[in-house]
């Protein structure tokens, strides 16, 4: 007689968020499944498996008994702000997928405004309990992970990005967060805006080194040299002054300083606990405007 177990529910954004098992760590799953029993309990939202996919499917197919856990969820966005960070706290994973995690994890609380349902014990009923809103979604999962509330943002941006490429090509969206592709976030963003055509074929020009540049995306004409060219256009033949390619850079290397000179004597004669709400709001939009910049130009320059 077989075994009756319970019937449950796989949704398919719940288990894309779990990285791919290798087949020797499933292989020594399944072994230790079979030999020892399914000792740890398959996580549950409703008929929902939120943790233990590989477990419910080896325990299916050789019909061996499991036990369920549920974590009491209001929704599915706290669905996946809990498994986002159940996978962050309590598992390796490599950079790329920790910050897509917590971009998810940030869009997903973005949607019902809630505060980190993570506790000292995740798997209580304690830790769900809802506590007012009080600030920025963005903030919050800043503190709990040690990172700029700008940093957080960006990560939305990225996983929203990673999600497009996964859903049209989940094994490039594979490579990109484990590592085995070599793309910058500023790129995945800006590649995950292209059409689909243009996107596959940059996959399938991918150098040897598993590397896309900002070139590979654009094209060879970079940004910088798009401000230059018309400048240089506009100048007759005789007035045409030597094309110095240092020349933007250079100044630009020279003023920078002033404005490190700037943020630094801010830094210590201010007393931010006093500045008003428009002030705070003011120099963080520009400061933020003045990382994204920075970034950019940063990426073309060390992609050459």
């Amino acid at each position: 007689m077989k075994t009756k177990l319970p019937i449950l529910k796989t949704d398919p954004d719940f288990q894309s968020l779990k990285p791919p098992l290798r087949r020797e760590a499933y292989e020594e799953l399944e072994l230790n499944i079979v030999c020892n029993g399914c000792r740890e309990p398959i996580k549950v939202w409703g008929d929902y498996i939120i943790d233990g996919h590989k477990r419910y499917k080896i325990c299916y197919e050789y019909e061996i008994e499991f036990k369920t856990e549920e974590i009491l969820l209001k929704s599915r966005e706290d669905a996946i702000s809990w498994i986002c960070a159940d996978l962050l706290h309590n598992h390796e994973l490599p950079e790329n997928y920790q910050h897509y995690l917590i971009g998810r994890k940030y869009l997903a609380e973005k949607t019902v405004g809630i505060m980190n349902i993570t506790g000292t014990n995740q798997y209580t009923i304690e830790s769900m309990e809802r506590k007012p809103h009080t600030g920025k979604t963005s903030t919050k999962i800043a503190n709990e992970f040690h990172i700029a509330h700008s940093t957080v943002r960006k990560y939305r941006q990225y996983a929203k990005a990673i999600d497009q490429l996964k859903a049209v090509f989940p094994d490039f969206g594979r490579k990109i967060l484990f590592g085995e592709v070599k793309i910058s976030q500023d790129n995945i963003i800006l590649l995950a805006k292209k059409q689909m055509d243009e996107i596959r074929q940059i996959i399938a020009n991918i150098a040897e080194n598993g590397k896309v540049t900002t070139s590979d995306i654009e094209g060879r004409a970079y940004r910088i040299e798009k401000e230059v060219i018309p400048v240089a256009a506009k100048a007759t033949v005789k007035d045409m002054p030597a094309f110095d390619p240092d020349a933007y850079v250079s100044s630009l290397t020279l003023t920078i300083p002033s404005w490190i000179s700037s943020i630094k004597r801010t830094a210590a004669n201010s007393d931010i606990k006093m500045l008003s709400v428009k002030a705070r709001y003011d120099l963080v939009k520009v400061l933020n405007d003045l990382i994204s910049i920075s970034t950019t130009i940063k990426n073309i320059l060390e992609e050459n």
